[in-house]
């Protein structure tokens, strides 16, 4: 992950208009269609300048316009990049596997995730047995790290004092009732899912949605990725008393851990 002190010094580099559409893409991966104006009042710029830009990403088919509500959204070169992305990721390759069983086993769906900027990107997900509505999660898509499992796990295993420091300057949102919102708290939780090797998600980004969480390592012994199982809180709750399913995953995750050359210590 870049720091913010490595963008600064690299900014010199920029070439200006390749950042702006840049920006573009970005703002459109959420999925949602915008107007000219939209994406121009989205990412600063002028409309004419944001016109220039979406005519030349149309050209090269990474956005397309609908001609009837004249909104525009990603296109196929879009969905090609990412197939390649997925295609050479070695994580996601040696992971798939594994994450079909866990999912297979648990009937559950199941997701891989990294770390990036204190989200996380999902890589994967697998959706289980019974289809759930609820849960908004898609592959690209990006989810706030301290109030999902999979993010407090990737979480626990960062510099604690780093994550006081990036929360303490944007805070702690408040998704559901069951959110942590006090920093204290948080880094407290934190640090008892590094001594016990999983996390939970108690409702705490999606009010219905239950995860457990367990860390993947690679060969340096960094937390690389993580994987859940999630569903509705019906089938999961109470995680804790979950034994099998807590098992099933972490067991999964250091599985995939030895495959990328993590030993154990």
């Amino acid at each position: 992950m870049a720091t913010n002190s490595v963008l600064t010094g690299e900014s010199r580099y920029k070439i200006r208009v390749l950042d702006r559409a840049i920006r573009v893409l970005s703002l459109l991966s959420d999925g949602r269609p915008r107007t000219q104006i939209e994406i121009s009042e989205g990412i600063g710029l002028s409309s004419s300048t944001t016109f220039r830009i979406l005519v030349t990403l149309s050209m090269y088919n990474y956005v397309k316009r609908d001609e009837v509500s004249g909104q525009y959204q990603l296109a196929l070169a879009c969905l090609e990049l990412a197939r390649a992305y997925q295609d050479s990721n070695d994580l996601r390759r040696v992971a798939l596997p594994e994450l079909e069983s866990l999912r297979d086993e648990t009937k559950e769906t199941v997701h891989l995730a990294i770390l990036d900027k204190m989200e996380i990107v999902y890589l994967e997900k697998l959706s289980g047995l019974y289809a759930i509505g609820i849960m908004t999660s898609r592959v690209g898509g990006r989810a706030p790290a301290y109030c999902t499992g999979i993010g407090k796990v990737l979480l626990a295993y960062q510099n604690l004092e780093t994550v006081r420091e990036y929360f303490q300057k944007n805070g702690l949102s408040k998704f559901t009732e069951a959110t942590i919102t006090n920093l204290d708290e948080l880094i407290c939780e934190l640090d008892l899912v590094r001594q016990q090797g999983y996390a939970f998600d108690n409702g705490e980004h999606e009010q219905e949605v239950r995860c457990i969480a367990a860390p993947i390592f690679n060969f340096r012994g960094d937390a690389e990725a993580a994987l859940s199982i999630s569903g509705p809180d019906a089938r999961m709750d109470p995680l804790d008393a979950n034994r099998e399913m807590i098992e099933k995953a972490k067991w999964t995750a250091m599985n995939i851990s030895r495959q990328l050359g993590y030993q154990p210590k």
